[in-house]
């Protein structure tokens, strides 16, 4: 089971916060909200439910309950034959918003080939 603290300090650096201002949001001192990122003090349940909501998971996942998060990916996990989901991500990054626009536009068509029945 992962530790509640590790993982609320996990989320909150993803989300690019500041411990201030999740503090607010929970209405507490940014104090406060350290002791539980250092596991100085227990999380109560009421914050465990605000911190969900805020950072769009269950309490589970933030209690280590569940593995994942609802809608999270492997980025480790193979896309296609060696290829891994991050690689897929790294590229996509890269490319310039026309390319971009352009790739949409492939997936949308790719897809509709897919819903009609044509195959390779």
């Amino acid at each position: 089971m992962t530790n509640v603290h590790v993982k609320i300090k996990n989320l909150r650096e993803e989300s690019r916060l500041k411990q201030r201002q999740v503090a607010d949001y929970l209405g507490i001192s940014q104090q406060a909200y350290s002791y539980y990122e250092l596991d100085k003090r227990e999380l109560p349940a009421r914050h465990v439910v605000n911190l969900a909501k805020l950072y769009n998971v269950s309490t589970d996942y933030i209690l280590g309950m569940e593995p994942e998060r609802a809608g999270s990916y492997d980025l480790n996990a193979t896309f296609v034959q060696d290829v891994q989901l991050k690689d897929v991500l790294i590229s996509l990054r890269k490319l310039n918003k026309t390319s971009k626009k352009d790739l949409i536009k492939y997936l949308s068509y790719l897809s509709s080939t897919q819903s009609n029945g044509i195959s390779e």
